[in-house]
């Protein structure tokens, strides 16, 4: 217990941990508060017509957002195997049982943090709101909404998260082919980008939706990484 207090301890008071919740915080206030977030719907919503064109095509609906749900479940069901593999049954290489059980717990956490967030954030998705053809207001995210509206879980964004959960490969790679980190960082903020974009253009979120997804899943591997490969710091201090 004392263990796992240093390690998140170690994680508040990390300079990246704070440049990271500066970098999000200013980003929420620009998209969210300052009206990025309605101004880049608008521009979307104006290109499919006026309207969400895109929400039930066979590109974005099927394929996008059917399809790379399925896929995920497949690669994430993978790393498990995997994981399950050489954490019980092959012990001869600790560091990349290590490597594969934190990449696993990143993983579950980030879906579920996800998840949990959409389910008590109470958020409208662009699609319901009058701004672009619902019967809805505009609620930013720190304001209360009104409780004669319908309950809605639309933040954070769901979808990216297929994406951006696996920013943990970087972390990954670092402990186990360390030449591959940048690509497995690359390869989820691209995935992660491109499902929120898809998202996006078929009114399901705003902007801010995907930055808080990317900012929950960036938190959940640097910190389910730390408790398996701890900085030197908690390390020197066991010692």
């Amino acid at each position: 217990m004392g263990y796992h207090f240093m390690v998140i301890r170690q994680f508040l008071l990390n300079k990246t941990s704070h440049v990271l919740f500066a970098g999000f915080v200013v980003l929420i206030l620009l998209f969210d508060v300052a009206g990025l977030d309605v101004w880049l719907a608008t521009k979307l919503y104006a290109l499919e017509g006026n309207q969400w064109a895109l929400r039930e095509h066979w590109l974005t609906e099927d394929i996008l957002h059917k399809g790379a749900r399925k896929l995920n479940y497949i690669l994430a069901s993978a790393v498990l195997l995997t994981t399950v593999y050489y954490h019980w049954l092959d012990k001869t290489n600790p560091k990349l049982s290590n490597a594969y059980l934190a990449l696993t717990i990143s993983l579950i956490s980030s879906f579920a943090l996800v998840a949990y967030f959409k389910a008590i954030t109470n958020i409208a998705c662009p699609w319901s709101l009058s701004l672009f053809g619902g019967i809805e207001p505009y609620i930013h995210l720190l304001q209360t909404r009104p409780s004669n509206l319908p309950y809605s879980q639309c933040f954070p964004a769901g979808h990216a998260s297929v994406g951006y959960a696996w920013v943990a490969l970087y972390y990954f790679f670092k402990h186990s082919r360390y030449q591959y980190r940048f690509f497995g960082l690359a390869a989820s903020l691209v995935c992660g980008f491109l499902l929120g974009i898809t998202q996006q253009l078929r009114g399901a979120h705003f902007m801010s939706h995907d930055i808080t997804t990317l900012f929950i899943c960036i938190c959940c591997a640097k910190l389910s990484f730390s408790v398996f490969f701890p900085p030197a710091i908690i390390t020197a201090r066991e010692c």
